[in-house]
């Protein structure tokens, strides 16, 4: 559910014909096996819209907050990301900051024990979750709403948040300013997108390599009007 509070009109047609319109699954209810489709040209129009907001922020300096549940294959989109705002002037928010100290060994690291133990650690700018030295997998909302309590406490509320599985649900369900990436057998964003929760929710597949991705981090940038200073 990514925490998102999914309203009651919802039901399996209804869904399937989001998904098909969003993403470009089939449509037919007997397709239950077999290879999922994502079509390129959806995440292309998507992407263009996601790389406008992040523009659009980053032309009046807004401040952004980076977070994902894939950090094997989205933070490899954002960390450039990261890169292009803050060479542009914007802030981005800092769990250093938030939390006030900052663990030379480790990181600053925030502490979350349900339904998915471990911490909340950032790398490269980018929110995810940690546990006992690894950099895990998550879809679960929890470690976001941790994130928002201390910004709460703060009274800090980003101008966008970047993200994707929980993280981007409980940003938007919180009432930020939320761009996304979802797959298409992860429906809850783009459910979030049609009730107007999330701008936008680009569907792509979540687990490619890093090795493949440059061409989409290039075209986010050139389309934000932004630079990543880390490349020559």
């Amino acid at each position: 559910m990514f925490g998102v509070d999914v309203r009651d009109h919802w039901n399996e047609t209804e869904l399937l014909e989001l998904m098909h319109h969003r993403v470009g699954i089939s449509a037919d209810p007997a397709f239950d096996h077999g290879q999922d489709r994502i079509d390129p040209e959806l995440t292309v129009r998507a992407l263009a819209r996601y790389a406008s907001v992040v523009g659009e922020v980053a032309r009046r300096r807004g401040t952004f907050l980076f977070a994902t549940g894939h950090p094997s294959c989205l933070a490899w989109i954002y960390a450039p990301i990261v890169r292009a705002v803050r060479a542009a002037g914007c802030p981005v928010v800092s769990l250093d900051a938030l939390l006030g100290s900052d663990n030379p060994v480790t990181g600053t690291i925030l502490g979350v024990d349900a339904p998915e133990p471990g911490q909340v650690r950032q790398v490269e700018g980018v929110l995810m979750r940690y546990d006992r030295g690894n950099l895990l997998h998550t879809h679960e909302p929890g470690f976001m709403e941790k994130v928002i309590g201390r910004l709460d406490a703060e009274g800090l509320v980003p101008d966008l948040v970047v993200a994707d599985h929980g993280w981007a649900g409980a940003a938007g369900r919180r009432g930020y300013r939320t761009i996304g990436i979802a797959d298409c057998n992860d429906p809850a964003l783009f459910v979030a997108e049609a009730q107007g929760e999330v701008e936008v929710c680009v569907p792509m597949d979540d687990g490619m390599p890093p090795s493949q991705l440059g061409g989409l981090v290039r075209f986010v940038l050139a389309r934000a009007g932004l630079r990543d200073p880390g490349v020559a």
